[in-house]
């Protein structure tokens, strides 16, 4: 009976761990290049783990996270989440396996650019990235004519990031640091002829 408990608790913990996601929640984030304020301070960014696609865990405004808590090197970055852990994520391979679902989004992007001729190319080109990302298109991309470079973007929306399988590699990591960096046993001498 007691392996039986363990086994559902382990076989619940396996889909989990398959099953997690990672949310992203933008709450009337505006970036504003002509503004004195570049982003706006009411903008929040919540961040939270999604459990069997339900349940919310570790909810976190990103933009409170002081910046000493967080270090950039050339391909990773680390985050001083817990008091005595740091998670070091290679964001370089975040970004090549990332499976992203966009939930809801409501983006509106003004665009200006000295020249009229490339503020319309640019539009395009943006407007087409975007259709083809998003499945239920609800963003707007005004270009705005005016002898000065300019960006206006004002963005709502959840996002949900499916990170399984760099979820397996983050514990195979951590496996691999702390069984492969102690000697197996310190008496025994090895000569190699």
């Amino acid at each position: 009976m007691f392996f039986l408990f363990i086994l559902v608790i382990f076989t619940i913990l396996i889909i989990a761990i398959h099953t997690s996601k990672i949310g992203i929640d933008i709450k009337n984030l505006i970036i504003d290049t002509d503004a004195e304020e570049k982003i706006n301070e009411d903008g929040k960014i919540y961040v939270y783990l999604l459990l069997f696609n339900k349940i919310k865990l570790f909810r976190k405004n990103v933009r409170n996270i002081p910046m000493k808590d967080v270090k950039f090197e050339t391909s990773d970055f680390d985050i001083k989440i817990f008091k005595n852990k740091d998670i070091k994520i290679n964001y370089l391979e975040l970004i090549q396996n990332i499976n992203i679902d966009i939930k809801n989004i409501d983006l509106n992007v003004n665009i200006g650019t000295e020249d009229a001729g490339i503020t319309a190319i640019l539009v395009g080109i943006l407007a087409g990235i975007l259709g083809i990302i998003i499945k239920k298109p609800k963003y707007q991309i005004l270009p705005i004519y005016a002898n000065r470079n300019l960006l206006k973007i004002n963005l709502n929306g959840i996002f949900t990031i499916y990170l399984m399988h760099y979820i397996y590699k983050f514990i195979k990591n951590n496996i691999k640091e702390r069984f492969m960096d102690k000697p197996l046993n310190k008496n025994l001498n090895f000569k190699v002829r």
